[in-house]
């Protein structure tokens, strides 16, 4: 692990062959091919003697390894290397507000263990921090994986975050230094921090629907809103990366309070939070629904509602469809200010996608002009309900230069 680790800040003979051998596994991790001997030398521009020198001992420390040998019309057929997608490891952690979620990926994103604790309940207290190093301690430990082969822990959370500093604004605030800090004097590895949307964001660039696009929106529609825009393929973050609070643009007219302290916030019309409000709403007025439990409407879940949609509810219907279409307006004025080539609309309303769309598709229609949404396409991720906690991995790899 000490490729990864060392600090390579002095010129010397010893550490420019640890920056070469970074650049030689940063290759062959981004490539999703295996390559011969001349082709990685001729991308990271050395000498074939050098290249061969540095590789062998790349596999003697098993970071690299041999995969067969490249198929070819005539003549010796050289040998194929590749990364050892079991040599080393990231986790991925996603903070919820009722929830902690853990998994464990090799060096190509293939889940090796995941766990969960339903009964957590974020709040800023040192109780709770406490609860969350706990938690990675015991997942790590139940994984059987050396938290020396760790490298970095990613960190998906809700609320204001600073990535660069490692500062979480609304939780764990208290700390005297960066949650970041916090948490990587307590393991051996350094741990890494976002914005829960921004790492579901991060997921559907580096292995959903918004790879190799240039301008896109990637929208994080659960029990909040947020957004994250790509611009020019890169994420946009702003200038401590706040950007993406989509569901604090002010959209609505009602006098509903909004987390943040305001009032019409777009996210007291368009997410799981105001799903469950309207529906409460709804069953107090008298209408009623097939939902179980809704003698209870406090206990109903937005995710109930979402099924429910799914199963044929008229209410349930129609509320998720109201939501489809407010979110649609939204979209189309930013559509008008950004020109994106495609939204791709992530998060745990994507199961419901089928009622969804149309009804996206008919707010755009509202404020869009039109010939910005002629150019721009709707899409539903397919990453699936563990993409933050991909992206909170997938993290770790891009600090690292490996994907």
């Amino acid at each position: 692990m000490k490729l990864f680790f060392k600090d390579i800040e002095d010129v010397n003979l010893q550490n420019r062959q640890v920056a070469l051998k970074r650049k030689i596994v940063a290759l062959l991790s981004k490539s999703g091919n295996s390559l011969t001997i001349p082709e990685i030398c001729r991308r990271v521009k050395l000498s074939v003697p050098t290249g061969t020198k540095l590789i062998n001992e790349l596999m003697e420390s098993r970071i690299i390894i041999e995969t067969g040998k490249m198929e070819t019309e005539s003549g010796r057929r050289p040998n194929l290397f590749t990364i050892d997608r079991d040599y080393a490891y990231c986790i991925g952690l996603v903070v919820q507000l009722k929830g902690l979620t853990l998994k464990i990926f090799n060096l190509g994103m293939e889940q090796v263990y995941g766990s969960r604790d339903g009964g957590f309940i974020l709040e800023n207290t040192p109780g709770c921090l406490d609860q969350v190093i706990a938690f990675i301690r015991g997942s790590v430990e139940q994984s059987g994986v050396s938290m020396e082969r760790v490298l970095g822990l990613g960190i998906g959370i809700t609320g204001r975050v600073n990535s660069l500093t490692g500062q979480s604004y609304n939780y764990f605030n208290f700390l005297e230094n960066s949650v970041t800090g916090f948490i990587g004097n307590q393991f051996p590895f350094p741990v890494f921090i976002d914005n829960d949307t921004h790492v579901l964001g991060l997921a559907v660039q580096a292995f959903g629907e918004a790879r190799n696009r240039k301008n896109c929106f990637v929208v994080n529609l659960s029990r909040g809103l947020g957004l994250v825009m790509i611009s020019n393929g890169e994420i946009v973050n702003g200038e401590n990366y706040f950007a993406g609070e989509f569901g604090h643009i002010q959209f609505a007219d009602s006098e509903r309070l909004c987390l943040c302290g305001k009032r019409g916030c777009l996210g007291t019309e368009v997410s799981g939070y105001a799903l469950e409000q309207k529906f409460r709403e709804k069953i107090a007025a008298g209408e009623v629904s097939l939902l179980p439990g809704t003698l209870d409407p406090e206990s109903i879940h937005y995710g109930n509602i979402i099924d429910s949609a799914k199963e044929g509810d008229a209410l349930s219907i129609s509320l998720v469809h109201q939501i489809g279409f407010k979110l649609g307006k939204a979209l189309g004025n930013m559509i008008n200010l950004l020109n994106p080539g495609v939204i791709i609309i992530g998060g745990t309303f994507t199961s419901a996608r089928e009622i969804l769309s149309d009804a996206i598709k008919s707010g755009m229609f509202h404020t869009a002009l039109p010939l910005p949404l002629k150019y721009c396409e709707l899409m539903f991720s397919s990453i699936g309900p563990d993409a933050a906690v991909r992206g909170a991995g997938a993290m770790v790899l891009r600090n690292m230069d490996l994907i």
